[in-house]
């Protein structure tokens, strides 16, 4: 069975972000992270810049998906954030600008499990024309929710 990252967004993990740089769009990230999953909000943020030193998370195509792993949590939180500018310097592989944030904060006890995840997303928002609809709809979360869920829905298997 393939797992559906979808299933753990909800109205209040979907986001339109404010930031103007990475800096600022991860940490509106990281605070509702913190605050869904009841985990000290430093954790994450050491957690989280930790893992964008050793390799930036922007995949490309205007998408980044920051992920860290936690002993301290029962069930993965992912937060979904869209900014309302470009955020230029997010060093992504491909140099482009990210729009579309997916942060994952997992459990660390279940390898298999945060892989599945990750591949979740990766093949949800591989296709162009999802990552403009969720960019298009960047002034309604819950069009963007429900445009996650769709993709959900159209790629089950």
């Amino acid at each position: 069975m393939k797992m559906n990252f979808s299933k753990y967004l909800t109205k209040d993990t979907v986001l339109v972000l404010n930031g103007e740089n990475k800096f600022e769009v991860l940490d509106e990230l990281i605070t509702v992270a913190s605050i869904q999953s009841k985990v000290d909000r430093d954790i994450i943020f050491r957690a989280a810049w930790k893992r964008e030193k050793m390799m930036t998370t922007g995949v490309g195509f205007g998408l980044a998906l920051p992920h860290v792993r936690l002993n301290s949590i029962p069930d993965p939180v992912i937060v979904v954030g869209v900014t309302k500018e470009p955020i230029t310097d997010y060093e992504s592989h491909d140099d482009e600008p990210v729009r579309v944030l997916v942060f994952i904060v997992a459990p660390d006890r279940n390898q298999q499990e945060y892989l599945q995840l990750l591949g979740s997303v990766s093949r949800k928002l591989r296709h162009s024309e999802v990552i403009q609809e969720i960019i298009d709809s960047v002034s309604s979360p819950s069009k963007i929710l429900k445009t996650l869920k769709r993709c959900d829905d159209d790629s089950a298997e």
